[in-house]
């Protein structure tokens, strides 16, 4: 029987290291916004962790532990044409980021805008129960592993491969039972490929475990390129992209229009959700970062202006040792 991958406790607080400038438009707007992690700071994890898991598939063929070792040819097969759909699927995938650490110094580095920034603690205890739910039921595989998950999802990062293993070994085991009677390797492989793909955001080398990180994620509903001219819908591309365009609640939250900036030369979709239609306080802290020149007083004045408001305890200054 194979491992079930391990699952965390579901923080009261997680924390979220940004700008000033990032910082103002969240209280301003009350929303945080989950962008297209494609185009952000860490778009190289998909590719290594795609790796990860090809490179883990490929060295269990043989395994006895695994029943996809009974045949090893249909096995081989599967791989590698899971290897060629994986690397051309390519959907849009928003996140927002976190971190279960208050004042660390290297979300300061890599977020926090090197310390000029700041860091907001926001409650997930209550506000993500539902996405983090959501979330164990398709990493640990529990239920049909045929229905891609639906809403938010919330959850630590996985920095050991042993989990990104275990889930990619599960569900090519899975999927091999579908050949060679059932379909082609080539349907099987596709379908392989579009269940495991909203995996990869939750997994990062151990090089980043300090990070401590977690992620609130959404799959918007649209198909994954490259199209095909003689299959590709387009009228149906179209029906799920203006889904897309119209405001909805998920998970008490509500989730604005499909939108996008600008970073870099390139266009960043993302979708905002509404924080200010809670029943309880989403915004739980503020740190200053170590370079910031804000103050403590100014903070709060700031956040009760906007209808945030927080007690001055709450509002902290790193205690961090930056140079």
């Amino acid at each position: 029987m194979l491992p079930t991958p391990y699952l965390p406790q579901l923080p009261d607080v997680v924390y979220h290291y940004c700008s000033v400038e990032t910082f103002f438009q969240i209280i301003t707007n009350h929303t945080l916004r989950l962008s297209d992690i494609e185009k952000s700071n860490d778009f190289m994890e998909k590719k290594w962790a795609i790796r990860q898991c090809l490179e883990h598939i490929k060295n269990n063929l043989n395994n006895p532990a695994y029943p996809c070792a009974r045949q090893p040819g249909l096995a081989a097969q599967l791989l590698a044409e899971l290897e060629q759909q994986i690397q051309q699927y390519n959907t849009m995938i928003l996140a927002a980021c976190f971190s279960s650490e208050r004042d660390l110094l290297s979300q300061w580095r890599g977020y926090g805008e090197n310390g000029y920034g700041v860091c907001i603690g926001v409650s997930s205890g209550t506000e993500f129960t539902a996405a983090f739910r959501r979330a164990e039921r398709y990493l640990g595989l529990k239920g049909g592993v045929q229905a891609l998950p639906s809403g938010l999802l919330f959850h630590s990062i996985q920095y050991t491969t042993q989990e990104i293993e275990t889930i990619c070994m599960k569900l090519f085991c899975i999927y091999m039972r579908w050949l060679p009677l059932r379909t082609s390797v080539e349907k099987a492989a596709a379908e392989l490929a579009r269940i495991m793909y909203p995996a990869l955001p939750f997994f990062k080398s151990h090089a980043f475990s300090e990070e401590a990180e977690w992620r609130c994620v959404y799959y918007p509903e649209l198909p994954a390129p490259p199209y095909k001219n003689e299959t590709f819908d387009e009228q149906h591309f179209q029906r799920l992209l203006s889904a897309q365009t119209v405001q909805q609640e998920l998970d008490h939250f509500q989730m604005l229009p499909l939108n996008y900036r600008l970073r870099q030369n390139n266009l960043v979709p993302y979708r905002d959700i509404r924080f200010d239609t809670l029943e309880k306080p989403f915004i739980r802290s503020v740190t200053i970062g170590p370079k910031c020149p804000l103050d403590r007083e100014t903070v709060k004045l700031f956040l009760e202006r906007y209808n945030v408001p927080l007690d001055l305890k709450n509002i902290y200054l790193s205690d961090v040792s930056y140079r």
